[in-house]
């Protein structure tokens, strides 16, 4: 979105730069977080860098969309959204059909209190994670949340190699721990001990 906000005839580089950059990335290097915020953006721009506009560009490592996103980007990719909800084989059969349409090898939906969802094209992978309840501190906000949720899923399923249960599991619980605390990168030593399990294991 921040290279959106100014155009050409402003002088501005910012969205020529990371096009550049998504256009010579190498396999598996590239993940993408739509996070839409009108006005700032057009819906070609954002295709474009999803899909890259070079013959030979890189797949997306993985595609990082909300529930209220991922509606709009179907209809921008010709699929017809579906009203069965975001769950079970409903949200799987739209999650393969948008990384097909968006030159993803995964797909990861956010639900936000409902957790997420993520699909992997290798094995037909499809995992679900039910989100994780914290005690909201006083003063808390979700600054942070999303990107410490993606944070910790590129780690553990694209670093780390997790099993995608697994990755999910961790990003969900930072995620919903972030999300109830105040700042985007709050002291580990109050965490509850849910999140300590979590972490913990090998």
């Amino acid at each position: 979105t921040i290279a959106c906000r100014l155009g050409s005839s402003d002088g501005a580089t910012s969205a020529a730069t990371i096009s550049a950059i998504r256009n010579t990335a190498k396999e598996d290097s590239v993940v993408m977080d739509i996070n839409l915020r009108p006005p700032w953006y057009e819906a070609g721009d954002v295709l474009a860098l999803c899909r890259g506009d070079a013959n030979d560009a890189a797949e997306l490592a993985m595609l990082k969309l909300n529930e209220e996103e991922l509606p709009i980007v179907e209809s921008w990719c010709g699929l017809q959204p579906s009203n069965d909800g975001l769950f079970g084989d409903a949200i799987q059969q739209r999650m393969k059909a948008l990384g097909s349409a968006v030159n993803a090898k995964r797909v990861c939906v956010t639900r936000g209190d409902s957790g997420a969802t993520l699909y992997c094209r290798q094995g037909d992978v499809f995992v679900e994670n039910g989100g994780y309840s914290c005690e909201s501190q006083p003063g808390s906000d979700t600054v942070g949340a999303g990107d410490s949720f993606l944070a910790a899923l590129i780690r553990y399923l694209l670093l780390e190699e997790e099993p995608a249960d697994q990755a999910l599991e961790r990003a969900c619980a930072l995620g919903a721990y972030v999300a109830n605390v105040r700042g985007a990168v709050p002291s580990h030593v109050g965490a509850p001990e849910i999140l300590r399990q979590i972490f913990s294991k090998q």
